[in-house]
């Protein structure tokens, strides 16, 4: 069953109407900027981690960056470190296929809203622009126990989106990819704890950019810039002093019933004969491509290396590469 996302929350909760958007507790740059006066020497605009691994520029490895040695090293590194940290948050973390069909595409709200930017395979699957769609499914037509609830999932992927449209120098080689890895974060609850529920989710976010020690500020969207699916949506955008500006690194939002509706997914307690749709959130936790180049940026030093943050040096096994 199609649906349409709550209107808000109804109680000053939700987004603002219109195309404007609140700016919530901007941090200054908490991790400063390169470990020297000056432009990075690592040249982030490029499709590679110069200097700190072997790689493929766009032209040989096609839609994505390869990165080798010390840069697959790091990459692997935030794998481990994103997902423990939400192990500890209390996500459980799922293994996810990289396919879905477009009744799970459909009631995540991937299609028909987004069909532009997937890539669609053979006998009708579509490549998950997010693993979202995938977590999201797995309790399509269920009726789950509210003493259950909430449900708290995460899963490594990668991800896949034709980013159609995007040209120009601030959105290639890191900045934007047609493949890239991704932890992603999936509630399941009710409509009481919902909205609570977004606020511990951006929180975790902002936690783990915080123990990197890496700059950003937290953004209200307004209802002209959220997802076809959100009910209230918080964008993350980290500081990349490098560019000189904010990008978005992580967005998380709340649908409301949206996605229950559509894929058919209820609670009922202990006592209830009736069910209710249940709300289901969806966040970053947090996509790699921009997070390294944030690293790279931040950490560089006048030699070309990158020291290590501190909460990642035991999984890299290293406090500096390059």
């Amino acid at each position: 069953m199609r649906g349409s996302p709550d209107a808000g929350a109804g109680d000053g909760q939700g987004p603002q109407l219109g195309r404007t958007h609140d700016q919530v507790g901007v941090d200054p740059v908490v991790g400063g900027g390169f470990g020297f006066d000056g432009l990075p020497r690592v040249p982030l605009e490029q499709p590679a981690f110069a200097g700190v691994g072997e790689h493929r520029a766009h032209d040989r490895a096609g839609a994505a960056d390869a990165a080798g040695g010390q840069g697959a090293r790091l990459v692997r590194g935030l794998e481990g470190f994103f997902l423990d940290r939400l192990a500890d948050a209390g996500y459980t973390e799922l293994v996810v296929p990289l396919m879905v069909n477009a009744a799970s595409a459909t009631a995540t709200g991937q299609l028909p809203d987004k069909e532009g930017q997937m890539y669609q395979v053979q006998d009708g699957y579509y490549l998950i622009p997010t693993s979202e769609v995938a977590i999201t499914n797995l309790h399509r037509d269920e009726i789950l126990d509210t003493d259950a609830l909430p449900f708290l999932y995460t899963a490594y992927s990668a991800c896949f989106r034709r980013e159609a449209g995007s040209y120009g120098k601030d959105v290639r080689g890191l900045n934007r990819v047609h493949q890239f890895d991704k932890v992603e974060m999936v509630a399941f609850t009710t409509p009481e704890a919902s909205y609570d529920a977004l606020e511990a989710m951006t929180a975790t976010s902002e936690a783990m950019l915080e123990a990197l020690g890496l700059g950003y500020r937290r953004l209200l969207m307004c209802t002209g810039d959220m997802g076809f699916a959100s009910a209230k949506t918080y964008d993350i955008e980290v500081w990349l002093p490098g560019q000189d500006t904010y990008r978005e690194i992580s967005s998380c939002s709340v649908c409301g019933d949206f996605q229950g509706r559509r894929m058919n997914a209820r609670y009922r307690g202990k006592d209830d004969k009736a069910t209710r749709f249940v709300h289901t959130l969806n966040g970053s936790g947090l996509a790699f491509p921009r997070t390294i180049a944030c690293i790279l940026e931040h950490y560089q030093q006048p030699d070309g290396t990158v020291v290590v943050p501190d909460v990642l040096r035991t999984y890299v096994g290293s406090d500096r590469i390059g």
